[in-house]
């Protein structure tokens, strides 16, 4: 079994959910990464959703190569995700802000 899990930080109104992901996308122009997850996000804040139903993080983060490393292994291997968000959209003005994850099992 392979679990990894990383943290940046937390938030009293964030959302924690699991799911399968379902895409990627990486926008230059922003810095950013979309995760697209099988079924939706959960517990979005008010300011999420009005661009997609996603979650983000920014590639200006300390880790965030290695938050790409362990997103793309549980996308490739078909691993379920726990998603701990901000509650809050920092990085994106449109989505919650991934703030930890952790992978598998399963």
């Amino acid at each position: 079994m392979i679990a990894a899990l990383l943290c940046v930080g937390s938030s009293a109104t964030a959302a924690t959910f699991m799911a399968r992901i379902s895409s990627v996308l990486f926008y230059e122009q922003g810095d950013l990464v979309y995760i697209y997850v099988e079924g939706g996000t959960q517990g979005r804040p008010a300011c999420a959703g009005s661009n997609g139903d996603y979650i983000s993080f920014s590639m200006k983060r300390p880790r965030a190569k290695e938050y790409m490393s362990g997103l793309l292994f549980a996308y490739g291997a078909g691993k379920p995700v726990t998603f701990y968000t901000s509650g809050s959209c920092v990085d994106q003005a449109y989505s919650d802000t991934l703030q930890y994850f952790s992978v598998g099992p399963g």
